[in-house]
């Protein structure tokens, strides 16, 4: 696989921590290659059934469809892509499933589960942070590791509060034992993105059309590319009071502010 998957992609899919999370940049291959993880484990004698979690439809069928590319690249043995329903209490969920020769399954999922009860395996949520709920998400799945399973976290940034972001900081701060991964757009195309682009689409590579490609993206991107690009949480927009409101209801006290700008967040804890 060192040939296909780019050094960021490697390093991902072969860190053996059984809790994982990605914090990443948009489109650089995160889920594809964690795919060809899934392959690989479904398909092993000593393997376990993996379980994707995206939050859509479409998610579900992506990341199947890569399993599949990557079943037949390995040229393993499996059955062709089934759907199924599994019953979530008072919902239907639709699932992708592919049945490997090895009695494993890599089953997709279109909606979040409200439990993952009776089942066993790895456990790769994708775009945790638009994930209802997702406390709980994981929670049920660190329960697959006492059976020897594993688990992958992976998502863009959804803001600063989000849990997503919360459980990269625990993780930083040496609060929680999981291996983190991060990977910005720009250390993608140091790593070979672009080139890798060329060389699907059968076009040449050069340094100028990187560089023209890269100032498109950021540009198309605008003011979210810190976030979305850059892999730095935005700040909160949630609701407040009006300054005039609270001017109003305030006594005549100073009022200091201090303004830090989003990527103060990536500080370390103590230089916070």
């Amino acid at each position: 696989m060192a040939g296909v998957l780019l050094p960021y992609q490697m390093q991902w899919i072969n860190d053996p921590t059984p809790v994982r999370v990605y914090e990443k940049s948009r489109r650089i291959g995160i889920s594809w290659s964690t795919a060809a993880e899934a392959a690989l484990v479904a398909a092993a004698q000593s393997g376990m059934d993996v379980w994707y979690i995206g939050y859509n439809k479409d998610m579900a069928e992506e990341f199947i469809r890569d399993a599949t590319d990557w079943i037949k690249h390995y040229q393993l043995v499996a059955e062709a892509v089934a759907e199924e329903i599994i019953k979530d209490g008072d919902k239907d969920i639709l699932t992708f499933v592919i049945r490997c020769a090895s009695g494993y399954r890599i089953t997709a999922l279109s909606s979040r589960p409200s439990n993952l009860r009776g089942k066993q395996g790895y456990v790769i949520i994708d775009e945790a942070a638009f994930h209802d709920q997702l406390d709980e998400l994981i929670k049920a799945a660190i329960a697959l590791l006492m059976w020897g399973g594993k688990v992958a976290i992976i998502s863009t940034h959804d803001g600063v509060d989000n849990p997503f972001n919360q459980l990269c900081e625990d993780i930083r701060a040496g609060r929680k034992p999981y291996a983190l991964h991060k990977t910005t757009f720009d250390d993608a195309v140091a790593d070979g993105l672009y080139r890798r682009i060329c060389q699907v689409r059968k076009q040449a590579w050069t340094a100028a059309d990187e560089a023209a490609w890269v100032a498109d993206m950021y540009g198309q991107y605008g003011d979210a590319a810190d976030e979305e690009l850059r892999v730095i949480p935005s700040n909160s927009g949630g609701a407040v009071l009006s300054r005039a409101l609270l001017e109003l209801r305030t006594e005549a006290v100073p009022v200091l502010r201090l303004a830090k700008p989003d990527s103060w967040t990536e500080y370390a804890e103590h230089l916070r």
